[in-house]
């Protein structure tokens, strides 16, 4: 009889053993898959170059003044010591607003210093860089990027600007699709009828413009220091009706790149 009663009861206490040892093997697996769901995620770089855009990745320096046709003007303010990370321009035009010197670091590890000096203008083609004021004074440059994918809007060439009056529009640089013209009007001063492709515009001498359209229309802007705009093209003369000289940079636009 005692027999009988110890049997079952062995085998009771080995399967209640079996159980706690079932129970003390799943537990470090399921921390495992606790662990697992924790993984940090990399994001993804970056997969086009405008997502290296100046304005984006170093905007305490680049600021959008205007935005709009496929053009966009930029002011880059640099303190002496300032310094970028690398960015991104596409094709642009450079107006040195106030000059001073600067280090250029190429994305190959190049490196150039080079003086800025206040009008100096230029037109290069699209490229990465970052940018060091090695200077003693603050640097103010416009830069007026350009997006190609836009239709050309070449004007007639018998309506040149640069034909309508002697000294006042002069090309100071003509590649890549893009024309840097000086503007100089003195007061009373005007312009014959002329046409301008796609155009971004930055004043340095404040006047007031009298605009005359191909209808006849007539528009009076004050143009104020600092002025940034950009126009589609449109044809039209131009008459100083204010009483001090006024000065501005115009970039033309023409996206076929003859």
């Amino acid at each position: 009889m005692k027999k009988n009663l110890i049997a079952p009861f062995f085998f009771a206490i080995l399967f209640f053993m079996l159980l706690l040892a079932c129970n003390n093997e799943t537990k470090p697996e399921e921390k495992t898959a606790a662990t697992d769901t924790t993984k940090t995620v990399t994001p993804a770089p970056a997969t086009n170059n405008d997502d290296m855009s100046a304005a984006k990745v170093a905007p305490n320096l680049y600021h959008v003044l205007k935005d709009t046709l496929g053009i966009r003007i930029v002011e880059a303010d640099y303190k002496p010591g300032d310094s970028s990370v690398m960015h991104w321009h596409p094709d642009y035009a450079v107006i040195t607003a106030e000059g001073g010197t600067v280090t250029f670091y190429g994305k190959d590890g190049s490196k150039m210093e080079a003086p800025m000096k206040t009008g100096m203008t230029t037109i290069k083609p699209g490229e990465f860089h970052s940018v060091k004021n090695t200077g003693k004074t603050a640097i103010k440059v416009i830069l007026v990027e350009v997006n190609r994918t836009g239709a050309s809007s070449m004007p007639d060439a018998a309506l040149d600007a640069t034909k309508s009056g002697a000294g006042l529009y002069t090309t100071l640089n003509d590649t890549l699709g893009m024309r840097i013209l000086a503007i100089n009007y003195k007061p009373g001063q005007s312009s014959t009828m002329h046409a301008h492709s796609d155009a971004a515009l930055y004043v340095t001498d404040p006047g007031t413009a009298e605009f005359t359209g191909k209808d006849g229309k007539k528009q009076t802007i004050k143009l104020d220091k600092g002025m940034a705009m950009i126009s589609p093209a449109q044809t039209h003369s131009v008459k100083n009706v204010g009483k001090t000289t006024m000065k501005a940079f115009l970039v033309e636009v023409n996206r076929a790149m003859k």
